[in-house]
């Protein structure tokens, strides 16, 4: 009979610890479940970025411009809303979140936007500190600030999918099992997760987090490497994130058309002079 009982009370006993512990789970997993749908909503995050080409023989469009501008390694600080991104770039010596960026770029399901004006002014007073002579004949930017993706394609000369970024401003953080990789790149105490890509050359981005931060943190660390195969680039981040509603809205400072037809006329000219001068040295040599 005492047997019995002592049983029973041991049943009793064990009932109640997986009882805890269900609920306990049933806590984290909503509080988990919390978070995501937080950041799902909405996050700002700030962010210290290296990006590298994925073929050292090739020179892809963006990279060689952030090449030329000594820009592939640095910051960004950004905002994310539902299929929209914007991004505030930042040189390494520059603080990250400040007013300083040396461009911005919008991203939403239509078009990329960047800060050409931004960028030049950035240029050209790098340029006027370093080369005074130089820098004394570089003229003002007048235009609106920012170009389109298909503009920028256009003055590069290169086709449009190698500057449009509209797949980076789709992705939802979504922290299901089944996601989960186990990368060489792994930081100690960090879970990662790679988003499904429908096709074979799409983006693929991985993302790090430390759950226990999901759990009970309001700046989260992430760890985020993506590889992008249309631009030929991949880029490794590192930084904080945290949930917040943002309203961002696409810049309305565009240039027109018939100006950037200008700039295009512009840059073939300034490729004929150079070729001209190339052929003259060599001529000389």
């Amino acid at each position: 009979m005492k047997a019995s009982k002592k049983r029973r009370a041991a049943v009793t006993v064990i009932a109640c610890v997986l009882a805890v512990c269900l609920v306990a789970a049933l806590v984290l997993f909503n509080l988990v479940n919390s978070k995501v749908r937080a950041l799902q909503k909405g996050a700002t995050f700030r962010l210290s970025y290296t990006i590298t080409a994925q073929d050292s023989t090739t020179s892809p469009a963006l990279y060689n411009i952030l090449k030329q501008v000594g820009t592939t390694t640095g910051n960004v600080a950004g905002l994310y809303s539902p299929g929209q991104l914007q991004l505030y770039l930042y040189t390494s010596d520059v603080e990250n979140g400040g007013k300083d960026f040396f461009t911005d770029i919008y991203i939403d399901a239509n078009d990329t936007y960047f800060d050409a004006g931004r960028l030049y002014r950035t240029l050209r007073d790098s340029i006027a500190e370093n080369v005074p002579l130089v820098g004394s004949f570089l003229p003002d930017w007048s235009l609106p600030n920012y170009i389109t993706q298909a503009q920028l394609a256009k003055i590069l000369g290169v086709p449009n999918t190698q500057v449009e970024m509209q797949e980076m401003s789709g992705y939802t953080l979504t922290l299901s099992r089944q996601n989960i990789i186990h990368p060489d790149y792994a930081k100690k105490g960090y879970t990662y997760y790679q988003f499904p890509s429908e096709e074979d050359d799409a983006t693929v981005l991985v993302v790090g987090l430390p759950l226990k931060s999901v759990l009970f943190d309001d700046t989260i660390p992430v760890d985020i490497h993506v590889e992008i195969p249309a631009h030929g680039v991949t880029a490794a981040l590192s930084g904080t994130l945290r949930s917040g509603v943002n309203s961002l809205s696409a810049p309305v400072s565009v240039i027109s058309d018939s100006d950037i037809d200008s700039i295009v006329q512009l840059r073939e000219s300034l490729e004929q002079f150079a070729d001209l001068i190339s052929t003259a040295l060599k001529s000389v040599q």
